[in-house]
């Protein structure tokens, strides 16, 4: 290999971290839903919400396969698991463009237009979310929540489940580390 070979692979290797860098990502994230299935009360949770946090446009991607959810009803997981394909729910939405993730402040409420993506079907739903600023000694990060809720005649699932009531409420919270 000669020179310009070498300093084109660098080249490309320090532009894929610098940008790599700009992105933060978990997949354990923790999501909580409340429903009723036939007037029953319905908790389903899942530690594989994925998201990702774009630093520069403060853009956030969810990703959870509803395969993931467990809930206290036996009838309810085996419906879910039974499906052969995944059952993937997005949502993506901007926080505000302060730059919370490089200063002390205060928590942060706002109301959160989220654009959701299931089965195909794309609607709005509006979140109260709150950043909260977290010491970490010499590291700074910020809790992300939110609470909300999602008319199942937008999603379908009531073909799914059978009994599901108008609308689910759905809560999340994830910590986000500042960037470096």
């Amino acid at each position: 290999m000669n020179i310009k070979h070498i300093a084109l692979i660098i080249y490309f290797i320090s532009f894929y971290q610098s940008n790599a860098q700009k992105i933060y990502r978990t997949d354990e994230g923790h999501i909580l839903m409340m429903t009723s299935v036939r007037n029953n009360p319905v908790k389903a949770e899942s530690h594989k919400l994925a998201l990702y946090l774009d630093y520069d446009s403060k853009v956030v991607n969810g990703v959870l396969d509803l395969k993931t959810l467990s809930t206290d009803i036996p009838e309810v997981n085996s419906i879910l698991q039974k499906q052969e394909d995944p059952l993937m729910l997005r949502f993506t939405g901007t926080i505000p463009s302060q730059d919370f993730l490089s200063k002390r402040h205060d928590p942060i409420n706002f109301n959160w237009m989220v654009e959701v993506i299931y089965q195909g079907k794309t609607f709005k739903s509006q979140f109260k979310a709150t950043i909260t600023h977290i010491e970490q000694g010499v590291s700074m990060s910020c809790l992300i929540s939110a609470t909300g809720q999602i008319l199942v005649v937008d999603t379908g699932l009531g073909s799914l489940i059978q009994g599901l009531d108008k609308t689910i409420q759905v809560q999340f919270a994830q910590l986000v580390l500042k960037l470096e």
